[in-house]
């Protein structure tokens, strides 16, 4: 399943586990929900870790192909 999410709305934790609301920009720059991320508590460090580090090899290989294509 793919959510496209362009915010967040709320973050709680409940039961253990971390609640990421999501939300869209709708018609109107309203928001609307998209839907809820739910990570056990116990591995969100790890989970936030992983996807910040994603982020930033991501990061690093736009600026590399960027470069690339300005030396071209």
């Amino acid at each position: 399943m793919h959510v496209f999410a362009d915010g967040i709305s709320n973050v709680t934790l409940s039961n253990g586990n971390l609640r990421i609301q999501l939300t869209q920009r709708g018609a109107d720059d309203s928001t609307v929900e998209a839907g809820t991320l739910i990570i056990p508590a116990s591995q969100a460090g790890n989970f936030l870790n992983c996807l910040a580090n994603s982020l930033k090899e991501l990061d690093s290989r736009l600026k590399e192909a960027r470069e690339q294509h300005t030396q071209q």
